[in-house]
C-alpha cells in the first residue's frame, strides 16, 4: 500500500513510468490495493485518454461493489468527475463530484470532500459562474488548511491562480501561484514545482511582463529536467522557453531548446505535444528564413491535426504554410493554403458563438442539477425522520404490549384495526403521491422543454441583431424551436383531453390510401434530413369507417418516433392493409430497440426510456402514451416486437366502426 500512496503523492500529469509500475503490481495486490491501483491508473490517464481513465475507474467501482468496502469510493467518484470533465461532459462530471462530496461527508473524509469542492469550483468557473466558483474554492481552501495537507493546498492555490488570472487580477493570481509553488518545493514534488513555474510564467506573460516570464520559465526548465519520467512536461517547458528566445531573436538558443523538445515529442504518441512542438519549429525556421524546413514541419502539423480534429492547430498550420509559400514566391500555393485557413477561421467564429450559448446552457444545467439534488436531500431527510418516528412508535407499542399482557386480545384487535387503517391511509397517500409526482413531472417538462426553446429564441434574437445578413437563417431556427414547443403543448393537451373521457365522435368514412400516402409524403423530408429511407407497403383499396383525427394522430406518432430514434443511413418501413374486419398497421425501424425494463413502462406518461433520439430531437415521454390511449378509444390493440440493438416494430389493429 505504501507504493501506491507514493505514486499518488508524487504523480503530476500523465507519467508513463508510474502507469507501467502500477500495471506491474496490480496482479499480486489484494482487493483494497487493487482498488487504489485502479484509481491511480484512472488518474494518470485522465488527460490524454479519458476513456481509458473511465475504464479503470469503473473496474475500481466493480471491486468496491463486490467487497462492500466504500472507503475508496469518494476518491473513485472524484477521479471519474475529472475524467468526464476532460471528456467534455459537464453534467456527468458534476454528478460524480456531487456524489463524491456527499459520500465523503458521510464518511467524514475531509480530504476527498475538499477535493470535490475544488473540482466543483472548476466546473462552475468553466461555465462562467464565477460567484459560485469562488464559494467552492474558499470552502475547499479552509478544509485543506484545517487538514494541513500540502498536496491539496497546492491544488487549490493553482485553481485560485487560474481563477484570478481569468479575472485579470494578476497580482492575486501571482500570490496564489507562488503559495502553491512554495508548498511543492517543501514537499519535493519536482514535477509539480516545474508545473507551478510554468503556470506562473503564463501569468507574467498575460500580465505584460515578458522578462519575468522568461526568468520563471528557466526555473521551470531546471526542475523539469530533474523529473526524467515526466518528459511531456519537460518538452512543454522547452517549447515555451524557445518561443521567448525566438521572439528575442536568440535563434541558436531557441534551436537548442527545440532540438530536445523535438526528440521527446517524436518518441511519444502524445499528439497534442507533437503539434505544439512542430508549430514552434515551423515558426523558428520561418524566422530563420529556412522556408522549406518550416513547410515540412507545418505539413506534419496539418496532417496530425486533421487526424486528431485539433482545429486550432490545423488553422495555424495552414496560415503558416501560406506565409512560407508567399516568402518563396509561390503565390498560387500560398493562396490555396490561405483559403483553407480562412475557411477554418469562419468556422471558429461560428463555433465561438455556439460556445457562448453552450456555456450559458451548461451553467443553467448545473444550477438546475444543484437545485434537484438539494430537493432530493430534503426529501431523504424527511423520509429518515418518518422512519425514525415509526421506529420509536414500534418500540413504544412493544413496551405497552409487555406491560399490558392481560389486555393482549383487546390490543391485538386494536392493532389490527390500526394496521388496516394505516394500510388504507398509505394507499391513499400513494395515490396522492402518484398524482403529485405526475403534476411535478408535467411542470418540470414544461419548465425544461419550454424554457430551452424560449432561451434559444431569445439568444437568436440577440444574434440576429449582431450578425446582419443571417436573419432568414435565424428566423428559420426560431420557427423550428417554436414548433417544438407547440408540439409539446399539443401532446399534453390531447392526452389530458382524452383521459377526461372525450367521447368517440366524428366517425366517418376515411380514404385510407390517400391518408397513408399523404402522411408518408409529409415525413419524407424529415427522413431525408437524417439520411433515412422511408419505405411503404400499402394494400388499401377501399374506405374505412373510423375517427379520422384519432387515426391520423396514431400514424403521426408512430412514424415520427421511428424517424426520431433511427440512426443515420437506416430504413423505416410503414405497412398497412385492410381486411374485412379491421385495419392493420406496422411501423418498423432499425434504431436502438427497447430493453425489458422499457417494455414495462412503455405506454406510461413521462416515464424515461433507455433509447434517446439520434439527432438531439426533443422527447417528452408522451407520444406512445397518446398512441395507446387513442388505440384504446378506437377499441383496437397495439403490440411491440423489439430487441435491444436490432430495432422495433409496432403493430396496431383497429376494427371498423359503425358509421
Amino acid at each position: 500500500m505504501s507504493i501506491i500512496l507514493l505514486f499518488a503523492s508524487k504523480a503530476a500529469g500523465q507519467n508513463m513510468l508510474t502507469i507501467d509500475s502500477l500495471k506491474t503490481i496490480v496482479n499480486n495486490a489484494d482487493v483494497e490495493e487493487k482498488v487504489a491501483i485502479y484509481n491511480q491508473l484512472g488518474w494518470q490517464y485522465r488527460k490524454l485518454h479519458p476513456d481509458s481513465s473511465i475504464y479503470f475507474l469503473n473496474k475500481s467501482r466493480l471491486l468496491i461493489d463486490e467487497s462492500g468496502s466504500l472507503k475508496l469510493l469518494p476518491e473513485c467518484y472524484n477521479f471519474l468527475g475529472v475524467a468526464y470533465l476532460y471528456k467534455g461532459d459537464y453534467l456527468f462530471s458534476y454528478d460524480y463530484h456531487e456524489q463524491a462530496k456527499e459520500l465523503a461527508f458521510q464518511q467524514r473524509d475531509s480530504l476527498q470532500y475538499a477535493h470535490a469542492l475544488n473540482s466543483l469550483g472548476r466546473l462552475y468557473e468553466g461555465t462562467a459562474a464565477y460567484d459560485k466558483a469562488i464559494e467552492y474554492y474558499d470552502e475547499a481552501l479552509s478544509y485543506f488548511q484545517k487538514l494541513d495537507d500540502p498536496v491539496g493546498l497546492a491544488y487549490i492555490y493553482s485553481s485560485l491562480a487560474t481563477f484570478y488570472q481569468s479575472q485579470n487580477n494578476f497580482a492575486r493570481a501571482e500570490e496564489m501561484s507562488k503559495q502553491g509553488l512554495e508548498l511543492r518545493i517543501q514537499e519535493e514534488l519536482w514535477a509539480g514545482v516545474a508545473f507551478s513555474y510554468l503556470e506562473l510564467a503564463k501569468i507574467y506573460n498575460d500580465w505584460g511582463k515578458p522578462d519575468k516570464a522568461f526568468t520563471t520559465l528557466q526555473e521551470a526548465q531546471k526542475y523539469s529536467q530533474q523529473v526524467t519520467a515526466n518528459m511531456v512536461l519537460r518538452a512543454e517547458v522547452n517549447t515555451e522557453i524557445a518561443s521567448l528566445y525566438r521572439q528575442k531573436s536568440e535563434f541558436n538558443k531557441a534551436k537548442e531548446m527545440m532540438d530536445e523538445a523535438k526528440n521527446i515529442a517524436e518518441g511519444m504518441s502524445n499528439q497534442n505535444l507533437f503539434m505544439k512542438v512542430y508549430l514552434e519549429l515551423g515558426r523558428l525556421n520561418y524566422d530563420l528564413k529556412q522556408y522549406d524546413a518550416a513547410i515540412g514541419y507545418n505539413n506534419k502539423v496539418v496532417l496530425a491535426a486533421e487526424k486528431s480534429a485539433f482545429m486550432k492547430e490545423l488553422r495555424e498550420g495552414y496560415l503558416n504554410l501560406s506565409k512560407n509559400y508567399e516568402q518563396k514566391g509561390d503565390i498560387a500555393t500560398a493562396y490555396e493554403n490561405f483559403k483553407k485557413y480562412n475557411e477554418i477561421e469562419k468556422r471558429f467564429l461560428n463555433t465561438e458563438k455556439a460556445r457562448l450559448a453552450q456555456q450559458h446552457e451548461s451553467r443553467i444545467a448545473l444550477e438546475t442539477r444543484a437545485r434537484e439534488n438539494e430537493l432530493l436531500r430534503i426529501e431523504q431527510q424527511k423520509n429518515e425522520e418518518l422512519i425514525e418516528e415509526q421506529t420509536l412508535r414500534n418500540y413504544a407499542l412493544l413496551g405497552i404490549a409487555a406491560l399490558m399482557f392481560g389486555l393482549l386480545v383487546m390490543f391485538m384487535i386494536y392493532s389490527f384495526r390500526r394496521k388496516r387503517a394505516n394500510m388504507l391511509l398509505t394507499q391513499q397517500k400513494n395515490k396522492l403521491a402518484d398524482i403529485n409526482l405526475e403534476k411535478d413531472t408535467l411542470m418540470n417538462i414544461l419548465a425544461h422543454d419550454l424554457k430551452a426553446p424560449f432561451n434559444r429564441i431569445y439568444g437568436l434574437c440577440d444574434l440576429a441583431k449582431i450578425d446582419k445578413g443571417q436573419e432568414e437563417q435565424y428566423i428559420k431556427m426560431m420557427q423550428d424551436m417554436s414548433s417544438s414547443g407547440l408540439s409539446l403543448i399539443k401532446n399534453i393537451l390531447e392526452v389530458s383531453k382524452l383521459e377526461t373521457g372525450e367521447a368517440l365522435s366524428n366517425i366517418n368514412s376515411v380514404d385510407l390510401n390517400l391518408l397513408f400516402r399523404t402522411k408518408i409524403e409529409n415525413y419524407t423530408d424529415d427522413a431525408k434530413a437524417k439520411s433515412i429511407a422511408l419505405k411503404s407497403d400499402l394494400n388499401l383499396d377501399s374506405n374505412f369507417v373510423t375517427n379520422q383525427l384519432f387515426l391520423e394522430r396514431i400514424i403521426d406518432n408512430l412514424i415520427s418516433n421511428a424517424i426520431k430514434y433511427s440512426s443515420k443511413d437506416s430504413e423505416v418501413e410503414v405497412k398497412a392493409f385492410k381486411n374485412s374486419k379491421a385495419l392493420n398497421i406496422t411501423v418498423t425501424d432499425h434504431g436502438p430497440g427497447f430493453t425489458e425494463e422499457d417494455k414495462k413502462n412503455l405506454y406510461q406518461k413521462f416515464k424515461p426510456l433507455s433509447a434517446k433520439p439520434t439527432a438531439g430531437e426533443a422527447s417528452n415521454g408522451l407520444g406512445l402514451s397518446l398512441v395507446k390511449t387513442l388505440v384504446d378509444k378506437l377499441h383496437g390493440t397495439i403490440s411491440l416486437s423489439s430487441e435491444v440493438g436490432k430495432g422495433s416494430t409496432f403493430s396496431v389493429e383497429i376494427p371498423e366502426l359503425q358509421a
